[in-house]
């Protein structure tokens, strides 16, 4: 049997390593955090910058058609919203198709004919 005051010994060396521990956990955990503030802030300064440049045009795509959701779609008539939904699809497609065209155009490649809608 060992005697008393080595059980008070080793759980006071138990608890001054495991506090210790803790200790230089909490401190690697912040210098990691203040690492990660760094970047962070270094990385907004960067996208400030990139977003204050002067002579920046921003081209703003024009809002699409709204189309009715929600109760008002619920309480419409089904048949002008089938007719709303055909016409919303046409748009998409038409529009893909101009925006096709003109990149093709502006890249010098050759287009589609049915892009072009010659038929």
């Amino acid at each position: 049997m060992l005697p008393w005051w080595f059980w008070v010994l080793l759980w006071a060396v138990l608890v001054l390593l495991t506090l210790l521990g803790i200790v230089l956990a909490g401190i690697r955990l912040f210098r990691q955090g203040m690492r990660v503030v760094d970047a962070l802030g270094n990385a907004a300064d960067k996208f400030s910058q990139d977003l204050a440049q002067e002579g920046t045009v921003v081209d703003y795509t024009p809002r699409g058609r709204v189309y009715p959701s929600g109760t008002d779609a619920t309480h419409a008539d089904p048949e002008q919203l089938r007719e709303l939904r055909q016409l919303g699809k046409q748009e998409c497609i038409e529009a893909r198709r101009v925006r096709r065209v003109a990149r093709r155009q502006a890249r010098g490649q050759a287009q589609n004919v049915y892009d072009l809608k010659l038929f």
